[in-house]
C-alpha cells in the first residue's frame, strides 16, 4: 500500500536495487488536493484512471486518509509489479496526469516503491480480488540491528492469524526506494469495523502463539519487537477506499 515523482509514471524508470525477479513490488503515491478543488481533483483522477488504468496489469486503487494528520490526503497504489514493469514507457500517462490532474494538486509527495514480504503477510481469502473498504496502516521505523526481531514477531503473528481464522488480511511491506530502507508498513485490511476474529476458541492469541513457537515465546518476542523500533517508530492511520478513483469500481 504512498508517493511519486510527478506521477512517477513519467518515462521508463530504471530499477536499481530491485533485482529480485520473483519479488512482489508495489508503488504508492500521496496527493493532497488544493483547497476547494477536491471534487475537481477526484473527477480528473477518475477520468485518468478510466483511460490509462483499465487492465489488471495497469490497475490502480485509491484510498483516502480518514484519521491522523494526513486526513483528506489520497493514497494511490499499484500492486504486483515485477522489475521489468519499471522499464515500460508510461510517458503519455504521466503527461496526461500532469496536464489534467496536476493542476488540482497542492502537495505531491513523490513515488515510493515497496516490496511485499510473504513472511509476515496473511490473506484469508486469496480468491477475492475486490479491494477492502478500509486499511489500517501501521508504519514502523526499525533500528538497523533490530530487523531480525521485528520480522520474526510479525511473521509469527501472521501464522497466529491464520491459525485463528481472522478475516482481516495482513500485508507486510518493506521500503525499496523513496525513503528510509528500514521503514516497514503493516497494512491490515477489513470491510467492517466489527471484524470477525474467527470461530470462538477456548485458547487466547498468546496461547496459540506459544503453542506454535514455544512456551513463553509471545512475551519474549513482543519485548524484542518493541525494542527493535526507533523511539518515534510506530504510527497508526486508517484509510477508506475511494471507488470512483479505483480501477474497475468507477460507476
Amino acid at each position: 500500500m504512498k508517493k511519486l515523482l510527478l506521477l512517477g509514471l513519467l518515462i521508463s524508470i530504471s530499477v536499481n536495487g530491485q533485482r529480485n525477479k520473483n519479488a512482489d513490488y508495489w508503488n504508492s503515491w500521496q496527493y493532497t488536493a488544493k483547497d476547494g478543488m477536491v471534487q475537481k481533483f477526484e473527477e480528473a483522477a477518475a477520468k485518468k484512471t478510466a483511460m490509462f488504468n483499465k487492465t489488471p496489469e495497469t490497475a490502480i486503487i485509491t484510498y483516502r486518509f480518514v484519521t491522523g494528520s494526513r486526513t483528506g490526503t489520497y493514497e494511490r497504489v499499484e500492486s504486483g509489479k515485477s522489475p521489468s514493469d519499471y522499464n515500460l514507457d508510461r510517458s503519455a500517462e504521466g503527461k496526461y496526469w500532469q496536464e489534467n490532474v496536476g493542476k488540482y494538486i497542492a502537495k505531491d509527495n513523490g513515488q515510493t516503491r515497496w516490496q511485499r514480504l510473504s513472511n509476515g503477510s496473511y490473506n484469508p481469502n486469496p480468491e477475492n480480488t475486490t479491494p477492502a473498504t478500509y486499511v489500517q496502516k501501521i508504519t514502523y521505523n526499525v533500528k538497523a540491528d533490530g530487523i531480525l526481531h521485528f520480522r520474526r514477531y510479525l511473521y509469527r503473528m501472521a501464522k497466529v492469524a491464520e491459525k485463528r481464522g481472522w478475516d482481516a488480511g495482513r500485508s507486510l511491506f518493506r521500503l525499496v526506494s523513496g525513503g528510509n530502507r528500514n521503514q516497514f508498513i503493516l497494512a491490515i485490511t477489513f470491510n467492517d469495523y466489527k471484524r470477525n476474529e474467527g470461530p470462538e476458541m477456548e485458547t487466547s492469541t498468546e496461547d496459540d502463539y506459544d503453542e506454535l513457537f514455544g512456551w513463553g515465546t509471545r512475551r519474549e518476542d513482543q519485548k524484542n519487537f518493541d525494542a527493535s523500533l526507533e523511539y518515534w517508530g510506530e504510527e497508526v492511520e486508517t484509510l477508506k477506499l475511494v471507488p470512483s478513483m479505483s480501477t474497475g469500481m468507477m460507476k
